[in-house]
């Protein structure tokens, strides 16, 4: 099920008061975003009549520290009184499934509910919508005060609706109220008396040079029956000697924290892969006889010595023909694209569409989580929820300039991030007969062999001025469809297979030969052969799509063949991100006249 986003309105802030949760038994504890009886803003409304469920949204990467705990109610919040309300908690797949519903009267103030048919025992890998259903009266819409209420900053995960709100029946996330005023009401009889469970850690990027500085941090939570006051947090980098720090902060039970430490990479650490692992120790004086599935967290890392310069950036984008969102898309794409010869961009269409490559349905089970969607070399931006991002709450209101700016900003991040491959291509077509010859060829680091292993090589066909039905929102600001919308960057063939064929390097170099026959139905002339660099791999899976980022990438057009292109002479405008073509940073004063990258364009310098 996807998630998606609305705002709310008619919001009111009132002062907050915290008190201790009351009603609770000795071995139940509260599970949410928001563990007091604190409220900061009171009054929230969608600020149009009818019932409308809303709740929270609980991960398996929290609840996996209450397996076998049991959710035996409800704790809900309401500005108002609410009547007879029904609470519930959800299982989320491809719907939702009751797990538990209880109706009672809700009033002003907390309430606490508790479930008639005994509860729900947690498995750990489940994810829960849980919350009310929340009637706001044209009453309410009148005086412009509405029954809900929210706690602190708005949270992913912490404030949900399910309906339809314009993009289909499905979850979506709400904003200004902050978190909603909500909890789960779980019975710990059969936690541990002390616990800590890590539920995050992160090391930045994922190439390091050796020397370098990781500051590393993760949260943790007490997970235990009772508080604690003194406990241990270590990390070990690959088999050494672990380092062991003593905290005496207090935590109380289901309290999170942070704890952050700083870790110098040696200067002789070997080139290649390497693993952090972060560890709970002792906990009051104690060794845990029974370690939990989450006292233990590992982060792997790529360290090298030497590096490449990319070729260009790899925009991959999930999109949708039956989506009004993908046209503002592909406009700020073109601005982007526009501006920089540095760019390639594979548009894989959704599976079931026109214009859908069967092939390339895996893209979309494993990246796109809504649509349209993109990733910007495959790659993994730390503390990010998904590999893949979108703009489709923004992209109708904020504008396609705004936007690209955004866009144009996280593709030079990419682009500086390190290769240890390069990859060139070079076509030949034949017109009588439509085959075009591929020679793809370029260097290879001993970076590549060992941080990567084997490597892959990916080419696909693209065409550009496909014309085909899309979804668009016209001039007046309906949603209609257009039937001969041009669509471009459309992925149409693999040439290799679809995750790539291995590559064998002699002497640090390698060539790889192949020949593809256009379909007649394709324009010669629109045509781009798109190369990829990955590491190889028998199937990418959930698994392993952290390794799978792109190494480097490039592209050839066979329009190209009927002349020949050039650089045409540039002068540096803007002294930002300026590079030689082997990777080195440079100023921009007094240099050379000569070829550079000067922001992820080659740019000739007089």
């Amino acid at each position: 099920m996807k998630l998606r986003h609305i705002f709310l309105t008619a919001l009111m802030a009132v002062t907050s008061i915290t008190s201790l949760a009351q009603g609770l038994s000795e071995n139940q504890r509260l599970l949410g975003y928001i563990k007091t009886d604190s409220i900061t803003v009171s009054g929230g409304a969608f600020g149009a009549a009818g019932t409308y469920t809303v709740g929270a949204v609980m991960t398996p990467q929290i609840l996996s520290s209450y397996a076998g705990c049991k959710i035996v109610g409800i704790r809900l919040a309401a500005a108002l009184d609410l009547g007879r309300t029904n609470t519930f908690v959800y299982q989320v797949n491809n719907k939702l499934d009751t797990l538990c519903a209880q109706k009672q009267r809700v009033y002003t103030g907390w309430n606490n509910i508790f479930f008639n048919n005994g509860g729900y025992e947690i498995k750990g890998d489940e994810t829960l919508f849980f919350g009310f259903d929340y009637n706001e009266t044209a009453d309410m819409v009148a005086a412009d005060a509405g029954g809900l209420c929210g706690f602190g900053e708005d949270m992913d995960g912490a404030f949900y609706a399910y309906g339809d709100f314009g993009q289909g029946t499905g979850l979506y996330s709400l904003s200004q109220l902050g978190r909603l005023c909500v909890q789960l009401i779980v019975d710990v009889t059969s936690l541990p008396l002390y616990d800590l469970d890590i539920t995050w850690f992160d090391t930045g990027f994922k190439y390091k040079e050796s020397g370098e500085n990781i500051d590393a941090m993760i949260n943790f939570s007490n997970v235990g029956r009772k508080g604690i006051k003194h406990y241990q947090l270590c990390y070990q980098l690959d088999d050494n000697t672990p380092v062991v720090s003593n905290l005496t902060d207090s935590l109380y039970s289901g309290a999170q924290a942070d704890w952050k430490f700083s870790l110098k990479l040696p200067n002789d650490i070997a080139t290649g892969l390497h693993t952090l692992k972060v560890f709970v120790g002792d906990i009051e004086g104690e060794t845990l006889s029974e370690k939990s599935k989450n006292d233990m967290m590992t982060a792997s890392f790529a360290v090298y010595r030497n590096k490449l310069l990319r070729e260009k950036a790899y925009l991959e984008v999930y999109t949708d023909q039956t989506s009004a969102i993908t046209p503002y898309l592909n406009d700020m794409i073109k601005l982007v694209a526009d501006s920089t010869d540095a760019l390639i961009t594979v548009n894989v269409h959704k599976p079931k569409t026109p214009l859908a490559l069967a092939s390339a349905a895996y893209l979309h089970e494993l990246y796109a989580y809504t649509h349209p969607a993109f990733t910007i070399n495959r790659s993994f931006f730390p503390g990010e929820e998904h590999i893949a991002y979108d703009m489709n709450d923004y992209l109708p209101s904020i504008g396609a300039e705004f936007c690209a700016g955004i866009l144009s900003d996280m593709l030079m991040q990419d682009f500086e991030t390190p290769s240890f491959a390069s990859i060139d291509l070079q076509l030949s077509y034949d017109a009588a007969t439509r085959k075009v010859g591929i020679k793809a060829t370029g260097d290879m680091l001993p970076e590549a062999k060992a941080i990567y292993g084997d490597v892959a090589l990916t080419l696909m066909i693209t065409e550009d001025k496909v014309r085909s039905r899309q979804l668009a929102v016209n001039a007046l600001g309906r949603t209609t469809t257009n039937q001969n919308y041009v669509h471009n960057n459309v992925l149409r063939a693999y040439v290799t297979s679809p995750i790539g064929d291995a590559i064998t390097s002699n002497n640090d170099k390698y060539e790889s030969d192949y020949e593809f026959t256009l379909d007649a139905g394709w324009n010669a002339d629109n045509i781009k052969v798109v190369g990829l660099l990955t590491k190889k791999v028998d199937a990418v899976t959930s698994d392993n799509l952290l390794d799978m980022d792109i190494i480097n990438a490039n592209s050839a057009a066979i329009s190209s063949l009927t002349g020949i292109e050039t650089v045409q002479p540039s002068v540096v405008t803007k002294h930002t991100g300026c590079y030689t073509l082997d990777g080195r940073r440079v100023e921009t004063k007094n240099l050379k006249p000569g070829l550079y990258i000067v922001n992820g364009k080659k740019t000739i310098i007089r």
